[in-house]
């Protein structure tokens, strides 16, 4: 499992704004659901903030991992977002969120939706990974960047999947 197996340039998104965690969670919903005819925005946004209730998605360094299962959503989904201004996401570490990656898995899939936010975590642990996200200006460098460690490392990314 690899970052470019999950998104796609119309799910990257750089110098967002939002007030507050809802309403980024919000903002994701809507542009998500417009990639996506058989999902909406509205349960895609409800199902996220069911899962913030239980406890933060901040991973700490500023970046935050929503991630739900739905029921239409045939594959894993990814999403990503920059915040210009980060958001308070209540995060153990107190750093606000300016990174945030969204992930839609479908309901049977319990053991990818672990193993895929696990390799999330990992690689947003990188700080050289995160500067480069919040460094890259357009969508498309923000896209290139996001999945540049799959384009240099194939055999780790296939040997993941």
């Amino acid at each position: 499992m690899n970052i470019e197996s999950i998104l796609v340039p119309q799910r990257t998104f750089g110098s967002l704004r939002a007030s507050s965690k809802k309403r980024a969670i919000e903002l994701a919903a809507e542009k998500i659901a417009k990639t996506l005819p058989d999902i909406e925005s509205g349960v895609v946004y409800r199902q996220l903030i069911e899962r913030e209730k239980l406890g933060t998605t901040a991973i700490g360094s500023g970046v935050a991992l929503p991630h739900c299962r739905l029921p239409d959503c045939e594959k894993i989904v990814g999403s990503l977002f920059i915040f210009e201004e980060p958001i308070d996401f209540s995060a153990y570490d107190d750093i606000p969120v300016n990174i945030m990656f969204v992930l839609l898995v479908p309901e049977t899939e319990t053991e990818k939706h672990l193993s895929t936010l696990a390799m999330l975590a990992e690689r947003f642990d990188q700080i050289g990974f995160r500067e480069n996200l919040i460094q890259a200006g357009s969508n498309e460098r923000l896209f290139s960047e996001a999945i540049a460690l799959d384009q240099t490392n194939p055999l780790q990314s296939a040997h993941q999947q």
